[in-house]
């Protein structure tokens, strides 16, 4: 145990103790902090949320409109508030793209175009153009003998469907907010594996190519060896989730009485046990992903080769990680659930499953308890590897036939 320790000591302090490891803690702790700011900042209260703003619009004053061989088209000036009127297209495109004005609006016999100089790619057209589009149905309805203010008045009393998910007995706000959570706590356990497994395997295959492994064994079973990294480098990935979490909740409670209604509605409807469900779920991932990291970066011969000997827990991370990711659309459906018992993919899907949908206690129970036996299956499975690797150089080593081979 005390040599489980040192080794445990040694890897965590090592890592800690680069400037490049301090640089980046502060950097995601910045990040973190400056992402519960945003509401305040830019708000509809923001500070600064004038400063990155256009030229003020709100009266159409930056809009202008042609209306030209429409006959019986009739326009309400009072829904165009400031909006100029031009004759002729080509100097209405001009003053738009010398930024005298924002948009305009185009409506001929030959067709109907709104112009602008924002990206297409940038979303919907203006107020402005709405207004028009509420211009031009009217006028079509009137062509075809029907009352577009009648129809118009109807469509409001016409009931609109509310969402009820018959599969959960919890509203739309909150499966909404669960959602979220849930996607965004997938991106995190993804970044933490793909970081820590990759800087874990580097470490292990560094250690064997400059030949200081022949020494660690000497005195250090390979079993400790093992254990001490894993257990280190996993305590570092959770202490950089810790130093996130707590920014966040930091910046939440300075931020708190500056968001909106409907932010802090969103929050409220945050199932709070989704955190827990999902630290238990990713520690126990996490571990089990690391000592697929050292195991297959045991094989390495060379530092170069670390990339492709961790192809394999790469390969099943990131085909776990894309498949919760297909199926939180349709989170009750069989591969959902098929897919939160399977212990390579569990620590992601179920999290999710438990999120979004209804999760009895029994069946979040079957799929740890189904995680934690994989988890330890796999950690004496990359042992015996990384045993059989450890002092193993200058050949080609498969992680299959160290599995099999007799030591």
């Amino acid at each position: 145990m005390n040599k489980l320790v040192t080794v445990f000591n040694f890897e965590f302090k090592e890592y800690l103790k680069k400037k490049s490891t301090i640089i980046t803690f502060a950097i995601y702790f910045i990040i973190a902090m400056g992402i519960t700011f945003i509401p305040t900042l830019f708000g509809d209260n923001g500070v600064l949320k004038n400063l990155f703003a256009g030229e003020d619009n709100s009266n159409f004053q930056r809009s202008a409109y042609i209306v030209k061989d429409v006959p019986n088209f009739s326009i309400d000036k009072a829904y165009l508030k400031d909006a100029k009127e031009y004759n002729d297209k080509e100097t209405l495109i001009q003053d738009i793209k010398a930024e005298k004005l924002d948009e305009g609006v185009v409506l001929t016999k030959d067709g109907y175009e709104y112009l602008t100089t924002k990206s297409v790619m940038e979303g919907s057209t203006s107020d402005f153009n709405n207004v028009f589009d509420r211009f031009v149905k009217k006028y079509i309805y009137e062509q075809n003998g029907l009352d577009y203010l009648k129809i118009q008045e109807i469509d409001t009393t016409v009931p609109k469907a509310k969402f009820v998910s018959v599969s959960s007995d919890k509203s739309e706000e909150a499966v909404a907010a669960n959602y979220a959570v849930a996607y965004g706590l997938t991106f995190v356990l993804y970044f933490m594996v793909i970081m820590f497994g990759s800087v874990l395997a580097t470490n292990v295959a560094r250690e064997k190519t400059n030949r200081a492994m022949e020494l660690l064994v000497v005195t250090v079973r390979p079993t400790i060896l093992i254990l001490g990294k894993v257990l280190a480098f996993s305590a570092i990935a959770l202490m950089q989730v810790g130093l996130l979490v707590c920014s966040l909740l930091v910046g939440l409670k300075i931020n708190s009485n500056n968001y909106s209604s409907a932010v802090k509605f969103f929050m409220e409807n945050i199932n709070k046990n989704i955190f827990f469900v999902w630290m238990l779920f990713a520690i126990t991932g996490l571990l089990m992903l690391m000592f697929l990291y050292t195991a297959c970066a045991s094989l390495a011969s060379r530092i170069e080769e670390v990339n492709t000997v961790i192809t394999l827990p790469m390969l099943l991370f990131i085909g776990a990680f894309f498949g919760n990711l297909y199926t939180m659309n349709s989170i009750d459906g069989a591969l959902a659930k098929i897919l939160s018992y399977v212990p390579l993919t569990s620590y992601f899907s179920m999290v999710s499953r438990y999120a979004i949908s209804d999760v009895s206690f029994s069946e979040l129970a079957v799929s740890y308890i189904l995680l934690v036996v994989a988890t330890i299956v796999i950690a004496f499975i990359s042992i015996k590897v990384y045993r059989a690797a450890t002092l193993r150089y200058g050949q080609k080593l498969s992680f299959f036939k160290l599995l099999f081979s007799k030591e």
